[in-house]
């Protein structure tokens, strides 16, 4: 967990709020925005997540799509499967509708571009902590979209695309998301046979397309 920036506080009382992303650079401009107004923790990994759900118990909890150790849908899912009432949103650099409606399926109530400004997100940060539910500039999109082939792919399944697009054997896989090389070789049967792929390279021209690389 880090630590915040140095800025006037106004006591206790305050909407806490648990930001999470790898990059700390991002991490340190979230906080000096937002800590005027809340009391802001901030982790850099989905393990971070959960140890800040769990102590930190933020009113609203703010994460990106994807990070080094993870998934983020998985992550909300596991994080609500231990606090249901726990307020979930997502700041990530996907705007693509498929993104943000799989967000809204695995019960975050939010999804904000990186690329809005600091109005939008605050706006977005206070319609949740009301429990209602924002989605930006994406709302009509996500609202209407029909599932894409994507969303037919279960969280690991999507791990194993991504390692795929890099290159990565089945003993590498299996390495990677401490499975067995037999159940690695499973997913890529699955994955090929959902998406009706007939070849590594298809694959990893689907990932780097629909933005899973």
């Amino acid at each position: 967990m880090n630590d915040q920036c140095d800025l006037p506080q106004n006591g206790t009382g305050r909407p806490k709020l648990l930001f999470v992303d790898d990059h700390h650079l991002v991490l340190d401009a979230l906080v000096c925005m937002t800590s005027p107004q809340f009391e802001v923790r901030t982790a850099d990994s989905f393990k971070g997540l959960e140890e800040g759900v769990a102590n930190f118990m933020p009113d609203l909890a703010i994460l990106d799509v994807r990070m080094p150790d993870g998934d983020g849908y998985e992550a909300a899912q596991r994080v609500l499967e231990r606090r249901p009432e726990q307020k979930l949103m997502f700041l990530s650099m996907h705007t693509d509708s498929s993104f943000v409606k799989r967000a809204l399926d695995v019960g975050a109530m939010g999804y904000v571009s990186k690329r809005a400004p600091m109005d939008e997100l605050l706006t977005a940060i206070r319609t949740v902590l009301n429990g209602d539910k924002y989605v930006g500039s994406q709302k009509e999109d996500a609202k209407d979209a029909s599932s894409p082939a994507e969303t037919a792919l279960t969280g690991r399944q999507i791990e194993v695309l991504r390692l795929i697009s890099q290159g990565c054997s089945a003993k590498e896989i299996a390495s990677n998301l401490n499975i067995s090389v037999r159940t690695a070789e499973f997913h890529r049967a699955a994955i090929m046979d959902r998406l009706k792929l007939h070849s590594t390279a298809m694959m990893t021209r689907y990932a780097v397309e629909h933005g899973l690389a």
